[in-house]
């Protein structure tokens, strides 16, 4: 009888240790972290410029695309395609600063290159800032080439701005929210007058992007 309370004493001591030994599940389940590697997006916004004849142009839809990889757990860099539109500011006003000399209603275009860097705010939520830099496709031209309007004008641009990123809870998805200023660099051609030499001259070009995001981690 004894050696049989023994036993039993020993089994229910191993049985509490195991118990004891696996964390219970809690009723919800169990949060998984976010997934965090290589990455595809793609983003509708809305799209403005400034710097023309009038403070801001009409707003314009703005649609991007961008491929990238995260770098830890605050970090990433991407290369990006975005396309916007400038409507109703004229860049080059003519000498009754009435008419305008060239476009004043233009697609805008960016390939560019950059990377972003954030703090936490909660174990799903990140707070950004983000630079890129890239190439500039204006098209047709806001200012002239000569004495010619442009089908296309190229230039460089830089460009900053902040982001808000949100890991969902449904696997590979991450939402976000983009606001982002550039700053295009054109050069054109100014034709001289009778017997003058031409000149070169540089268009400033300052645009605003306001884009939310879907991204897919694989």
């Amino acid at each position: 009888m004894r050696q049989n309370l023994i036993v039993l004493a020993s089994v229910l001591g191993l049985a509490s240790a195991t118990a004891r030994a696996e964390p219970v599940a809690p009723a919800t389940g169990l949060d998984e972290k976010p997934r965090r590697g290589t990455f595809v997006e793609t983003t509708l916004g809305v799209f403005t410029a400034m710097g023309g004849s009038r403070p801001f142009s009409n707003a314009q839809p703005y649609l991007g695309i961008q491929a990238g990889n995260q770098v830890g757990n605050r970090g990433s860099f991407f290369i990006a395609l975005g396309m916007g539109a400038i409507s109703a500011s004229c860049y080059q006003l003519s000498s009754n600063r009435v008419d305008c000399q060239a476009a004043d209603s233009f697609g805008a275009t960016f390939a560019e290159i950059g990377g972003a860097y954030g703090a936490a705010v909660t174990s799903r939520l990140l707070l950004s800032i983000k630079l890129v830099g890239g190439l500039t496709n204006l098209s047709p031209g806001p200012v002239r080439d000569g004495n010619n309007v442009p089908d296309n004008l190229f230039g460089f641009h830089l460009g900053g701005g902040g982001a808000l990123d949100y890991d969902t809870h449904l696997d590979h998805f991450a939402v976000g929210l983009d606001a982002l200023i550039r700053y295009s660099l054109v050069r054109t051609t100014v034709s001289g007058g009778a017997g003058q030499p031409s000149t070169t001259q540089t268009l400033g070009l300052p645009t605003l992007a306001v884009m939310p995001r879907i991204r897919y981690v694989f």
